[in-house]
């Protein structure tokens, strides 16, 4: 059974994902009134520079309200960014990312062309899920469950897949559920993430788990890496790859 995080393992939608975060405490309908590409370019050169960093740390949605804070410029390691995500106030944060999510809609129902474009497949990706189609392929991810099956489709590789897990923070209880419900263990799952925590958490359910190394990483999560022997793949390997 393969079992795969979205982004950053499937797609890379960096550009989105920073839109939807600038844009997150603006109307929704308002902001999708413009083309994708006139939002992008007005994003300041700043805080896209602190996404860029922030998209490093992140795993959730709520993660990325990080790079809303200037003092994100000074973000050096993982204490600094989880010092900023601290600060944020809980019901500030819960708007953010409710903001968030509604301009991701928003822009999915009435930029739907532009919306999908901004999600290009890592490459081998399309070949591994359709190597695998028909043996129950899942996606475990933060991303909301209508995107990914969204930006599958348009694809065409949502037949590749049995089922998408969205806005999941607790990768490892999803993994062994999932096993479960067809009558596996965890050792029968093969698991592909780009972020050392969730690959490390799923290693210790039994499952074979694959550290990303085309994804998003820190040099802190290298040294975790590292340091708890976890085993990387990377694209040329994905050719190679059985579940």
């Amino acid at each position: 059974m393969l079992i795969l995080d979205f982004d950053g393992v499937i797609a890379d939608a960096f550009t989105e994902c920073a839109v939807v975060t600038h844009y997150a405490d603006h109307d929704p309908a308002t902001v999708a009134a413009k083309p994708i590409a006139e939002l992008a370019a007005a994003m300041p050169a700043g805080f896209v520079s602190r996404f860029r960093t922030v998209r490093t740390y992140a795993r959730l949605l709520d993660d990325f309200m990080v790079a809303r804070d200037p003092a994100a410029d000074s973000i050096r390691g993982l204490k600094d960014f989880e010092a900023l995500a601290a600060r944020i106030p809980g019901p500030r944060l819960d708007a953010l990312v409710r903001g968030a999510t509604a301009v991701r809609a928003a822009l999915r129902e009435r930029r739907r062309t532009e919306w999908l474009d901004l999600h290009t497949l890592y490459p081998g990706i399309a070949g591994l899920l359709r190597r695998h189609s028909g043996r129950g392929t899942s996606i475990v991810t933060a991303k909301d469950e209508q995107s990914v099956w969204e930006i599958l489709a348009h694809h065409g590789l949502d037949v590749t897949v049995a089922q998408v897990v969205g806005e999941c923070s607790d990768k490892r209880t999803v993994v062994r559920r999932i096993a479960a419900a067809d009558g596996l263990p965890p050792d029968a799952v093969t698991f592909i993430d780009d972020h050392i925590t969730n690959a490390l958490a799923v290693r210790d359910t039994g499952a074979t788990s694959l550290w990303a190394w085309w994804g998003y990483h820190t040099p802190e999560h290298v040294e975790r890496a590292i340091a708890r022997r976890q085993r990387r793949v990377y694209l040329p390997e994905l050719a190679e790859l059985t579940a």
